[in-house]
């Protein structure tokens, strides 16, 4: 045994954990990662038997072959110092063996088990791979409901089963055809998964006896004693399938148990979740005078904000197996906070004419993080949740350590300088289907096709879907979404950022997320194989490994003083008759806007003579001030006029620098009296608001390239 601080290579030992298989497991520390891994290497004698080596070589190959959330990780295979050893993941958690003996599991639990263990024997049997010795103590449930398969010692290669001489495994979970024939196949895999199945819902295993020969015999010619197990037909008639003496006659295709399991109704009585662990408590914060529901997953070392897009249902996530495998794998290295956005799931539903702009968003973000203690979060956004992301990315760079966004985009309307958008009467035809066909599996084709005529899946997205969003609420979301354009505020992101998206997405093409990683400063692209828009959905593992790398390596990052602020110029204009010094804002008038300013969670920056600065973290924010300036000005017999910009601006010794502080300053210069004018930048960030603008002009500025559009603000709803 080797004693703690042993180091082999990049690892060092830390404990052992015990024996598995051949070998003695330790968990050790990457000291390049700093990550904790558990490391296998053959015991005693065993390291000089050339059978047990060749075993040992065949595991590595087995699951380095191998790429998927429900089969344990290999890392690494290595010989240091005379020993050969695995570095695979680190589990914590415990095997279904320990499970079993606690008791027999309920129905549900058995189901989630058991789809998650047939996706993994489907992703090996894809290739090729038999594992020939499945059994509870080779299925581990981790902390976060994960299910992984281990121990692949006994895996066999179809192309070279032919050549072993003869089958070795465990006898209890044997299929007849390993036992009489030596043969074994995808099949006799899922015979084993039958029978564990069983042990699970009784405790007792159907074939064991207590000398081989007669559980040899039970396997081979005793039927289940189905009178001892009180399931419902449909249950009883799927596990019978699945422990058929004929492989003919058994499941022979993973992905179609899958599909059976799926569609098992829940057994009267047991928990309405298909999640094998206790869903987390819903709790709330409050935003305003708003509630928003979240969900805090997970103790790990940084803080995860996941932000779905379109609409939402906390609890529902966790009622879609790979939905919420997805969420506890996230959970395994962060402490993963998720919620409802206002309007949505289990959050307090509003107006549908006060559905929150991607500023309220933002705020809903903070109120949220602030009520579990969290100062620096990634942010993680995936399809709509993007672009609110990637705002307040921009926005509290202080409190955000990296940007993910996943099948994402900057906008959803067609133009010529965004030609993989749908146009606006692409985007009326999909609001009218969901108008008529809001209650169903809405837009499943395009968000999740390799699951779209699954009826299990059918059924949950549209349940998800009903629970997320009333019709209306739903349609007005959209809208809102299709209004957004992100593109200008792309170039103030700091953080580190990681773009994903996969080449074939049906829902948002590829170059719209290699737009976004263009336009972010060191942002990383990654791009998928695939056609599925839903990160949970399709190969899974290929992308929560880049986002579990991005997460570790994330670096220590300086204070910046650079931010995304909306910055008001608010001028003063002159009538004929003033002397220079009526010029001047009296300090009355002066004194009652600044709290006008506070008030709207703005910062006065500068107030001098006739004009002021004001920078705000919300577009939103800083227009409605500046209504609120005009009436204010009003009742103090001043002419006002505003001009607002959105941009990049640097905050130092108490001022605020920048180009955005001249483009708001020449925007006000070309405003008249009582008006107020806004960049296209900001009209284009406070879709959903309520504010409504009209076409004012094309500006020249200062410092840009080309003219400015410039809009007016009209009303205020």
């Amino acid at each position: 045994m080797l004693p703690a601080g042993t180091e082999l290579g990049p690892y060092r030992i830390e404990e052992a954990l015990g024996f598995g298989g051949m070998g003695q497991v330790y968990r050790a520390i990457d000291t390049r990662l700093d990550r904790a891994v558990a490391i296998k290497m053959l015991l005693g004698q065993l390291v000089r038997d050339e059978k047990s080596i060749r075993r040992f070589h065949m595991e590595a190959k087995a699951v380095a072959a191998l790429n998927h959330p429900n089969i344990l990780a290999l890392y690494d295979f290595r010989t240091e110092n005379g020993l050969t050893f695995a570095v695979t993941e680190f589990l914590a958690g415990d095997t279904l063996r320990a499970w079993i003996q606690a008791g027999p599991l309920r129905p549900d639990q058995v189901r989630e088990i058991a789809m998650q263990a047939a996706q993994g024997l489907a992703a090996a049997h894809t290739r090729g791979i038999i594992h020939c010795d499945l059994k509870p103590d080779n299925i581990f449930i981790t902390q976060e409901g994960v299910v992984k398969i281990l121990d692949f010692g006994l895996a066999k290669f179809e192309r070279d089963k032919a050549s072993e001489s003869q089958w070795s495994g465990t006898l209890a979970y044997a299929s007849p055809e390993q036992l009489s024939d030596n043969q074994s196949s995808a099949a006799s895999d899922l015979f084993s998964l039958g029978v564990i199945c069983i042990e699970a819902l009784t405790g007792q295993h159907p074939f064991l006896e207590t000398a081989p020969l007669k559980t040899l015999y039970a396997i081979l010619h005793r039927d289940v004693a189905w009178s001892n197990i009180q399931l419902p037909s449909e249950w009883r008639q799927l596990l019978q399938q699945l422990v058929d003496k004929d492989p003919h006659k058994r499941f022979h295709d993973a992905e179609i148990l899958l599909a059976a399991f799926r569609s098992l109704k829940s057994v009267p009585g047991a928990a309405p979740t298909s999640s094998i662990l206790e869903q987390p408590p819903v709790r709330y914060a409050q935003s305003g005078n708003v509630n928003i529901a979240f969900q805090v997953v997970g103790d790990g070392p940084i803080d995860m904000v996941f932000v779905m897009g379109w609409v939402s249902h906390l609890e529902y996530f966790w009622n879609e197996p790979h939905f919420a495998g997805f969420l506890s794998r996230l959970a395994s290295f962060t402490r993963l906070i998720v919620f409802d956005k206002r309007g949505t799931g289990l959050s307090d539903r509003v107006p549908i004419d006060q559905l929150p702009s991607l500023e309220q968003r933002m705020d809903d973000v903070r109120a949220v993080m602030e009520a579990v203690g969290s100062e620096r979060a990634v942010l993680f956004g995936v399809s709509e949740g993007g672009p609110l992301c990637s705002l307040f990315a921009a926005t509290y760079p202080h409190r955000t350590l990296g940007l993910i966004m996943f099948g994402s985009y900057a906008r959803r309307i067609w133009a010529p300088d965004y030609p993989w958008a749908p146009t606006q009467a692409q985007r009326e035809a999909f609001f009218e289907v969901m108008r008529k066909e809001w209650g169903g599996p809405v837009g499943i084709e395009e968000r999740a096709p390799s699951l779209a005529q699954d009826p299990a899946f059918r059924e949950w997205w549209g349940k998800y879907l009903r629970m997320g969003a009333s019709p209306g609420a739903a349609l007005a979301l959209t809208r809102m979404n299709a209004e957004i354009d992100v593109r200008h505020i792309l170039p103030t992101i700091e953080v580190p950022t990681l773009v994903l998206h996969r080449r074939q997405d049906r829902c948002l093409k590829w170059e719209e997320g290699a737009l976004l990683a263009d336009r972010i400063p060191d942002a990383r692209l990654v791009l998928f194989e695939g056609a599925d828009h839903l990160p949970f959905i399709g190969q899974v593992e290929p992308v929560l490994s880049e986002i579990e790398a991005f997460c570790q390596d994330l670096p220590d990052q300086p204070e910046t003083s650079r931010i995304l602020a909306s910055v008001l110029c608010i001028k003063r204009t002159p009538v004929q008759r003033d002397t220079p010094l009526q010029r001047q804002l009296s300090d009355p008038f002066r004194q009652a806007i600044s709290r006008v300013v506070d008030d709207w969670r703005g910062s006065v920056w500068s107030l001098d003579g006739g004009k002021f600065l004001a920078s705000f973290d919300g577009p939103a924010r800083s227009v409605r001030c500046a209504l609120e300036l005009l009436r204010l000005g009003q009742t103090h017999g001043e002419r006002l006029s505003a001009g607002i910009h959105t941009g990049e601006c640097f905050i130092k010794h108490e001022s605020v620098t920048g180009l955005t502080q001249v483009v708001s300053r020449q925007i006000a210069a070309h405003a008249p009296a009582n008006t107020i004018l806004v960049s296209e930048t900001l009209k284009d960030l406070v879709a959903g608001s309520g504010l409504v603008f009209e076409m004012w002009d094309s500006c020249t500025i200062d410092g840009l390239a080309s003219p400015l559009n410039v809009f007016q603000v009209s009303t205020e709803s």
